[in-house]
């Protein structure tokens, strides 16, 4: 008997089930019920190659996101799949598959044909590595790392992006992302999307890098570690409003300036750019059959970040919670422990998950009261702090000594805690003390202001 390996996990929301994805029969799909996944509510492998959609190869890595697709009065529900590189099985970079059969198309086919994205000499040239994808604002995006042509040993991290309602990919483009100075830590291990708390919008509009962000805008925190043998890891994070920001700008130099910025070429080889499109971008912002080869940054445009947090651990998770105002990652590493970071105080003391495996994925349930990863663990432990001192000294955004009862506690759980003097976090450590008093005596019978 053949082991199974899950590539791919979904959530189909419309009918309560889950999508799963394994390395059997060369990475065919199943639908099982989400209220009970031993329920099988379809599984069929003996449609061949066009009901392949991840690998049967344990190192191809896979990621997906739920969509739609629109075939003139029909909207069908979809999942499109971003898939490595590998050795066996289609070699289909993206592919959007089918959530029911319709007409000649077969549950899980991919739907989409779209020869510049998904031919085979442009998936074994670059050799893609997925490790997340998500969609927001009508766009779907991919996260990768990938060589350049000419560097085939050297990985470097791209974001990918195609307008959701583009069922040719025209829309396709890379731009590389930059982390850590000289962009030391080229090699992306995950990523994930959340909106900032006030403080980290506060600080990054006052960096003045990415102009104005505030705390509803969308933030891609990515974990990416160095291509050494013992490598090295940090933290970056990129505003998604910036990241459409410099994709606009790519794809304009490509419309009118011949592809280049500043006398600088803008578009990487060997994407092509246009030369003679007297078309607006304004109007074809998600291109069209006139621009069908796909495009990407090059390394001088990349968007770049500085690592907000470093380590010598190899860092494989990374999700992101909001406490009180203030942003927390917590970070998976390869070998079994989870950390949480504050984004202006540093590393702080996380619980250790002893797994023989590390931490592949990591996930905040929505009552963020505890986090995912392999097993459950909380996200705090304020508890075990007995005074005000060793509260402060955790410098925990979660954490806070709450005056009245005498506890150290989360916001949330302390009374009366938007009461000045209530609840007290600082990363300066200051705890109330009472110095002096006054008057000296007081009658326990009196009632009187001191």
């Amino acid at each position: 008997m053949t082991d199974n390996t899950n590539k791919l996990l979904l959530v189909h929301p419309s009918n309560g089930s889950l999508i799963v994805c394994g390395s059997l029969f060369k990475g065919i799909c199943s639908l099982r019920k989400l209220g009970s996944i031993d329920h099988l509510i379809y599984c069929n492998d003996s449609k061949g190659e066009k009901a392949y959609v991840v690998s049967s190869e344990e190192t191809v890595s896979v990621v997906g996101v739920m969509s739609t697709f629109t075939k003139e009065n029909d909207t069908f529900d979809v999942f499109v799949v971003g898939k490595g590189y590998g050795s066996q099985g289609n070699m289909k970079l993206i592919s959007t598959r089918i959530l029911q059969d319709f007409g000649n198309w077969d549950v899980f086919e991919d739907i989409v044909e779209a020869p510049a994205v998904q031919v085979t000499p442009f998936v074994k040239k670059y050799r893609h590595n997925f490790r997340y994808s998500f969609k927001e604002s009508g766009f779907i995006y991919f996260l990768f790392t990938r060589t350049r042509r000419g560097l085939h040993n050297k990985n470097y991290t791209f974001i990918s992006r195609l307008c959701e309602d583009d069922h040719h990919y025209y829309s396709y483009m890379e731009l590389q992302l930059s982390c850590g100075p000289n962009n030391m830590y080229n090699k992306a291990q995950a990523a994930f999307v959340s909106s900032p708390g006030e403080e980290l919008a506060r600080n990054l509009s006052a960096s003045s890098q990415y102009g104005q962000v505030r705390s509803q805008d969308k933030i891609l925190f990515v974990v990416s570690s160095t291509d050494e043998d013992k490598p090295r890891s940090g933290l970056c994070m990129y505003p998604l409003r910036y990241i459409n920001q410099r994709i606009m700008e790519i794809i304009s130099a490509c419309y009118t300036k011949n592809g280049k910025i500043g006398n600088k070429v803008a578009v990487d080889s060997p994407y092509t750019t246009s030369t003679n499109l007297l078309y607006t971008l304004t109007k074809y912002k998600c291109s069209a059959d006139f621009l069908p080869s796909p495009l990407a940054s090059t390394p001088g445009f990349a968007l770049a970040a500085q690592a907000v947090h470093t380590t010598r651990d190899l860092l494989m998770a990374v999700a992101v919670a909001v406490e009180a105002e203030h942003t927390v990652a917590f970070l998976g590493t390869s070998n079994g422990k989870v950390y949480h970071v504050s984004t202006n105080t540093g590393k702080l003391p996380g619980t250790p998950v002893q797994h023989t495996r590390g931490v592949p994925n990591c996930t905040v349930l929505g009552s963020g009261l505890y986090l995912y990863s392999i097993s459950m663990v909380p996200v705090e432990e304020c508890d075990m702090m007995k005074d005000c001192k060793s509260c402060m000294d955790l410098k925990d955004p979660y954490c806070g000594w709450c005056a009245l009862e005498g506890r150290c506690t989360r916001k949330s759980d302390c009374r009366k805690a938007e009461e000045e003097k209530h609840w007290l976090w600082s990363p300066q450590n200051q705890c109330v003390e009472i110095t002096s008093f006054q008057p000296p005596n007081l009658s326990c019978k009196k009632m009187q202001k001191v």
